[in-house]
């Protein structure tokens, strides 16, 4: 049964509350057809595909209705398929290079593939302007990255166990801002998936501001996309604080509803 067009809506007010006031972002992902994926954000997303060409979402992305009139979509890396926040947002980034402060990202996911996949980032490898990640890594774990760019530093978070293809998940990952002691708890379907304990490579200072966009699939920059995800993605979203675990367990209720899982 397909939830009227109100409840949709209360549900969606209801995720903007939990995500507070501070640089929240969430695409629900109403879509089936054109260019665009309208966020309750500053920017909206725009699927793309071979050297970022714009592609309308009927054409590649197969929009799968949910019962609460949301969508996902299917991102396969053959081809590139891939979607983008348009230009840099100060919304997105959470460090200033001497400082970081508290933020939440997370997705539905339903992955095809579990090796270096990159969920949602604002990470450029290329032009030396990495911030953040939420991926799965090369032994399938769920895994939060932080980057100091200047310093080619990070502090890692990774699962306890592996994903598993063909197996949806609601993943969110939670930083504190504590940069001496960063403190990232990573959940997969409201439940903590690790120690809360970051790997520090390099002198890890904070994150930087950069130019770097957002992108949902994928890392690097809409023209060259790397770390592509292959699978389904819908409601993406990003929080400028530290999620709670109750938190965590409400929006995953509301995922639950809105999708049908």
């Amino acid at each position: 049964m397909t939830l009227p067009a109100w409840q949709t809506m209360r549900h969606l007010s209801a995720i903007m509350s939990i995500l507070g006031t501070t640089k929240p972002a969430l695409w629900p992902c109403l879509e089936s057809t054109g260019l665009l994926v309208s966020g309750i954000a500053p920017t909206d997303l725009a699927p793309a595909e071979t050297a970022g060409a714009a592609e309308a979402l009927e054409d590649d992305f197969a929009p799968y209705a949910h019962v609460g009139g949301v969508h996902s979509y299917h991102f396969h890396p053959t081809g590139d398929h891939h979607m983008a926040g348009g230009a840099d947002h100060a919304n997105y980034s959470f460090g200033n290079g001497t400082v970081d402060s508290p933020f939440s990202v997370g997705a539905w996911i339903l992955p095809n593939a579990i090796n270096t996949n990159v969920i949602i980032a604002k990470y450029d490898s290329a032009g030396n302007l990495e911030e953040w990640r939420l991926f799965i890594d090369s032994n399938g774990k769920l895994s939060l990255e932080l980057h100091d760019a200047s310093a080619s530093a990070t502090e890692i978070a990774v699962s306890d166990d592996a994903l598993v293809v063909g197996q949806q998940h609601f993943v969110v990952a939670t930083y504190d801002g504590g940069e001496a002691a960063p403190v990232v708890n990573l959940y997969v379907d409201a439940q903590l998936v690790n120690d809360g304990a970051t790997t520090e490579s390099g002198s890890y200072v904070a994150m930087e501001d950069t130019a770097a966009p957002l992108t949902v699939g994928c890392s690097g920059v809409t023209a060259i996309p790397v770390a592509e995800f292959h699978g389904r993605i819908s409601m993406p979203f990003i929080a400028g604080k530290a999620l709670t675990a109750a938190e965590v367990a409400s929006l995953y209720g509301i995922y639950q509803s809105l999708l049908g899982v």
